[in-house]
């Protein structure tokens, strides 16, 4: 038997409250706790079964490297998010403050993604999927 496994990105932020006003506003999540230590605060995240984390350390976090090289870098550069409609995303998205960096474009049969980045710069795959038959 396979044990059960999720996982939770962090993102590293200057002003998690503002981030986590993005992700709630533009991309549906809700704020689930907000975790105080000396270290800094921790916003958890969730939309459905997707789980983010925004770390706020209690020094000031470095700049985020500019959208447009994500993939100019090895290592993890970016996170897909399983959505239904890639374009309501990408404009809600846009109108909330992000960017667009890939317009939605259809990359198979039944699929299609667009590439996003929040006001901070970190970079997401919005991922249309046809549901399996």
């Amino acid at each position: 038997m396979t044990p059960s496994a999720s996982i939770e990105p962090g993102i590293v932020t200057g002003d998690g409250a503002a981030l986590a006003g993005f992700y709630c506003d533009a991309l549906g999540f809700t704020v689930d706790a907000v975790l105080t230590f000396p270290q800094g605060v921790v916003r958890r995240l969730c939309r459905g079964e997707a789980r983010l984390k925004l770390y706020q350390p209690a020094r000031t976090a470095g700049a985020a490297p500019p959208a447009g090289k994500w993939p100019d870098r090895a290592g993890w550069a970016y996170a897909a998010l399983h959505v239904t409609d890639a374009t309501a995303e990408a404009e809600s998205v846009r109108a909330g403050g992000g960017t667009v960096i890939t317009e939605v474009t259809a990359h198979r049969p039944g699929a299609c993604f667009a590439l996003i980045a929040d006001p901070e710069g970190n970079v997401w795959e919005l991922l249309q999927e046809a549901p399996p038959a």
